[in-house]
């Protein structure tokens, strides 16, 4: 039987196309997709056909009422926004492994594994929306460098670092704020128990760090695993911190913890989003000798953060970290 008609509702879709019904030839169907209302021939009774979101509705069997809850109004069709979880992210209704048919936004920070579940469509605009912040954050956080080493052509390039480091953050703050939301949820406050924790991982990682390179010396005697040496030794303790503790731990934090790891967790689940923010941030320190150490630092702080809720306890152990290391070239 058809549903009466309601003048805020759309008129519904008829199936076949262009046919008009009586209660008796008709079923009532709506998609959950874009809650999209449907009169279809009480001959595909039982049956599903696609609508035009792309999901598939079912047609209830004459026996079975027809679903009510879809043919309501709703504030956004395309993806409801009002089920988030303790860390503010959006969550899609649905069993896991079944296929999200709505359109999701790339616009909103969504829970691990939400993107995981939609159609190849909305899965692609977020990896391509993925790839171009995390281009554009790159570029941003390293063309400074770039900049600078081309301006004094290799010669003495580390007495231009500071002014790079403020550049740097400038333009990574920019692309963060007119980017997505993403990398900016991780400014909150964290609990006291993971900024102990923060402490004491830290002391941990660079026990490991100390023995890896010591291990290194031993074992290749030709390999250089102090990169922050002439650094250190030209502009001395202050700028120095400065420029390999401080700017690195707010950068590089926002960067990999807040915006791509936001993006991959959603995208790819939380393992796999996890271990591919820890890779990326290996990498990108094109440090091969010292690699296995930033990538085991990178899944700890990304796992730091993901319990946490915060950026500040990954910013605090970076910071102590790469601010020990610096002391240590002293």
């Amino acid at each position: 039987m058809t549903e009466p008609e309601d003048p805020l509702l759309p008129a519904p879709r008829s199936w076949p196309p262009g046919r008009t019904f009586t209660d008796a030839e008709a079923v009532a169907a709506a998609c959950d997709g874009c809650g999209a209302r449907w009169n279809v021939h009480n001959s595909l009774a039982g049956f599903k056909l696609r609508c035009g979101c792309d999901a598939w509705v079912t047609v209830p069997s004459i026996a079975t009422p027809a679903p009510t809850m879809a043919l309501q109004p709703a504030a956004n069709p395309a993806m409801p926004l009002t089920v988030r979880d303790e860390h503010g992210l959006v969550q899609m209704p649905g069993a896991e492994g079944e296929t999200l048919h709505v359109a999701i936004r790339t616009d909103v920070a969504m829970a691990p594994g939400t993107v995981q579940r939609a159609n190849v469509k909305s899965q692609a605009r977020w990896t391509n929306r993925t790839l171009l912040e995390f281009l554009a954050m790159l570029l941003a956080l390293l063309s400074p460098q770039v900049l600078a080493f081309w301006l004094s052509s290799g010669n003495e390039y580390e007495y231009m670092l500071p002014f790079a480091s403020l550049a740097s953050g400038a333009l990574v703050a920019i692309v963060v704020v007119t980017s997505s939301p993403v990398g900016l949820l991780g400014f909150r406050r964290a609990p006291a128990r993971h900024v102990a924790e923060a402490l004491l991982a830290t002391a941990v990682a660079l026990a490991l760090a100390l023995g890896w390179m010591a291990l290194l010396k031993y074992a290749a005697p030709e390999v250089d695993a102090h990169e922050f040496d002439s650094v250190v030794k030209k502009l001395g303790p202050l700028a120095a911190l400065f420029v390999i503790a401080v700017t690195p731990a707010v950068l590089e934090e926002v960067m990999f913890r807040g915006l791509l790891q936001g993006r991959l967790l959603a995208l790819l689940g939380n393992t796999v989003g996890m271990i591919t923010t820890a890779a990326a941030f290996a990498i990108c320190h094109g440090a091969p000798a010292v690699l296995p150490i930033h990538f085991g630092i990178g899944i700890y702080l990304g796992w730091l953060r993901e319990r946490s809720g915060s950026l500040w306890p990954g910013m605090l152990m970076h910071f102590l970290y790469n601010g020990t290391l610096v002391l240590l070239a002293t």
